[in-house]
């Protein structure tokens, strides 16, 4: 169990990656491993062929909430920066945390057809992150940040990047993962190395969702 701490900082104040208002947040160490893609054989077997992805092995997250929006800081060592593609053969760093929109999802596939997830993630070479809705393998669509009022600001830094995604707790219509202050809530991490040709179903994931409880 993860607490999401209760703060009465701004949102602004809490997409600052450096901001005092993540100060004296307790870091929970999130221990990652290489996707497992050869449950996606029958969507890429190319894919499902991949050995040498999930290069970062460990997240650390700090969680915080403010009555309105939810804020996930992320941290992961990274020697190399990878923000741009310049050929094919080029691929980017990216990050994305995902909550399932109910309680029986599965984090390894994407959950399915009856039981659905929503994710939030960056890519380096964005300027903005984008809102994800999927139901299983190969069924991920992206949508503006704007559907939900989803934000990212990110920082490389020292060998790492850090990275804050921030979202309301409550957003308008459509499937959006819903939070409130006091109910439980569930979360799984992904990272992508672009400098090992990291991409789509190959990166380093966390496995199993994490609860969280949200302060009231």
């Amino acid at each position: 169990m993860a607490k999401v701490k209760r703060v009465a900082a701004t949102n602004q104040k809490l997409l600052e990656v450096d901001g005092a208002a993540w100060s004296g947040f307790d870091r929970v160490g999130i221990d990652l491993i290489p996707a497992p893609v050869t449950m996606a054989a029958s969507v890429s077997g190319q894919m499902a062929l991949s050995q040498n992805h999930g290069k970062v092995r460990r997240v650390e997250a700090r969680l915080a909430h403010n009555g309105q929006s939810l804020s996930v800081r992320l941290s992961w060592q990274d020697a190399q920066r990878d923000d741009q593609i310049g050929d094919l053969d080029r691929f980017v760093d990216g990050a994305a945390v995902m909550f399932p929109l109910q309680g029986d999802a599965n984090p390894f596939t994407m959950g399915d057809a009856q039981h659905p997830v929503n994710a939030w993630l960056w890519r380096a070479d964005q300027p903005e992150p984008f809102d994800v809705i999927a139901r299983g393998y190969s069924t991920s669509q992206r949508r503006p940040a704007s559907s939900s009022q989803l934000e990212a600001n990110a920082l490389y830094r020292d060998g790492g990047w850090h990275l804050v995604f921030q979202r309301p707790l409550q957003p308008g219509n459509g499937e959006f993962t819903r939070f409130a202050p006091g109910e439980p809530a569930r979360i799984a991490f992904a990272i992508w190395e672009g400098s090992n040709a990291e991409r789509a179903g190959q990166k380093a994931i966390s496995g199993a969702f994490v609860d969280l409880e949200l302060e009231a």
